[in-house]
């Protein structure tokens, strides 16, 4: 009798947790190899953690600066403008982050401090000034990795305490459908928001949601209304073992998950990220994906690269921010620097 149940137990136990084997497994031994970059701005007293370009114009959010975004003539390297000064007033910026959005041009900021979706206008005579686009749904406040669309705000919830990976939010109805990750873990963890913490893309013409983890080597297709038509694994162990004694996840041993995300018109691209801490080595790609989520190139950068990137797709260049140590001021230097994708 104990045997039967052990069976059982054994049986509900493998039932709660994710069957990878239905994952479809990416390849990735076609990767080419991004060198050689252009390096556009170079930083030694700011932390560059974002960019965006809009025609000739480079937009970087800095941390640990007085003021939170830099506005840069891509041309002449010249800054233009210095905008968001670091505070809890009513006009200043704390910890901002560009929206995403594949219909929308405009330069959009999330910004929790103000409780508004900002706006970065820029007037006729060239000027630009920080302006409410539209104010900050109660439901969704506050959010991280942003998308908007005509219809929909996308993104994942700041302070879920519940597991939830991502929400879709309707802006005509109000809405909003909150969507849990699709497999669980064998071992409880003291952190669902940590643990699940994802990157999200918004593509509204496509009907598609692409989803990346942070510490999960797997990305998912979501549809409008949160339902997941395919998940692709990167690697055989995609999903990272649960420490029984810390209930967190045990990431000592090394780990791939995707941090960032940037969506097009036809394809989303997303940062892929290999860490190994015992070797103290981290090795960062690349993925074009189409929004059905099959992979169309990777790549894989010599360089350690971070934050949100951009890409150009007109140019095929990738716009990311670069960090090294430089010998000659002995001091850690941040790069604006741009890859050819051709």
């Amino acid at each position: 009798m104990k045997k039967v149940f052990y069976f059982i137990f054994c049986v509900f136990m493998f039932s709660c947790t994710s069957d990878d084997n239905d994952f479809d497994l990416v390849d990735l031994s076609e990767t080419s190899i991004l060198q050689s970059p252009e390096t556009i701005l170079r930083f030694d007293d700011k932390y560059p953690v974002s960019v965006k370009m809009v025609d000739s114009l480079l937009f970087i959010v800095n941390v640990k600066a007085d003021t939170c975004v830099d506005v840069y003539n891509i041309k002449t390297r010249q800054k233009i403008k210095s905008l968001g000064p670091v505070g809890h007033g009513a006009d200043d910026l704390v910890n901002p982050s560009f929206i995403l959005s594949v219909d929308n041009d405009r330069v959009l900021l999330d910004e929790g401090n103000l409780k508004k979706i900002v706006e970065i206008e820029k007037d006729d005579d060239g000027s630009m000034q920080l302006k409410e686009y539209i104010p900050y749904p109660d439901s969704i406040f506050m959010s991280s990795e942003t998308n908007l669309s005509n219809n929909y705000i996308v993104g994942r919830k700041i302070d879920a305490i519940d597991g939830k990976m991502f929400f879709i939010y309707n802006r005509t109805t109000e809405n909003i459908l909150e969507v849990e990750c699709p497999f669980t873990l064998n071992e409880y963890v003291s952190d669902y928001n940590y643990t699940f913490a994802s990157t999200v893309a918004l593509n509204e013409q496509q009907k598609r949601i692409i989803v990346g983890m942070y510490f999960f080597d797997l990305i998912h297709v979501y549809n409008l209304e949160g339902k997941r038509i395919h998940t692709f694994k990167f690697s055989e162990k995609c999903i990272p073992d649960v420490n029984k004694n810390t209930r967190m996840l045990a990431l000592e041993n090394g780990y791939s998950g995707f941090v960032r995300c940037f969506p097009t018109e036809k394809y989303c691209y997303l940062l892929r990220v290999s860490a190994n801490p015992i070797a103290e080595k981290t090795e960062n790609m690349l993925i074009q994906t189409d929004w059905n989520g099959n992979m169309i190139n990777s790549y894989r950068f010599v360089d350690n690269v971070s934050g949100q990137f951009y890409i150009d797709e007109n140019a095929h260049k990738v716009y990311v921010i670069r960090n090294s140590w430089d010998a000659d001021i002995n001091e850690e230097v941040f790069d604006v620097v741009s890859f050819d994708l051709k």
